[in-house]
């Protein structure tokens, strides 16, 4: 029982000791991402489409 006590006391001591984001870094971040989602999709469409291209060539 000492071992759990000890353990959520280190938890709750990293959690303070955590620095989070600001809602505008979250905001920045998250654009990020959907940024670079949206560029490999339409990357890998347009990769797709010209191999599909290609092979009905064939």
């Amino acid at each position: 029982m000492n071992k759990i006590k000890k353990f959520f006391g280190e938890v709750v001591y990293e959690l303070k000791e955590t620095t989070w984001p600001t809602a505008k870094e979250m905001r920045k971040n998250t654009l990020t991402v959907f940024g670079v989602v949206a560029f490999f999709a339409v990357f890998f469409f347009g990769v797709d489409s010209f191999i599909t291209f290609l092979l009905n060539l064939l």
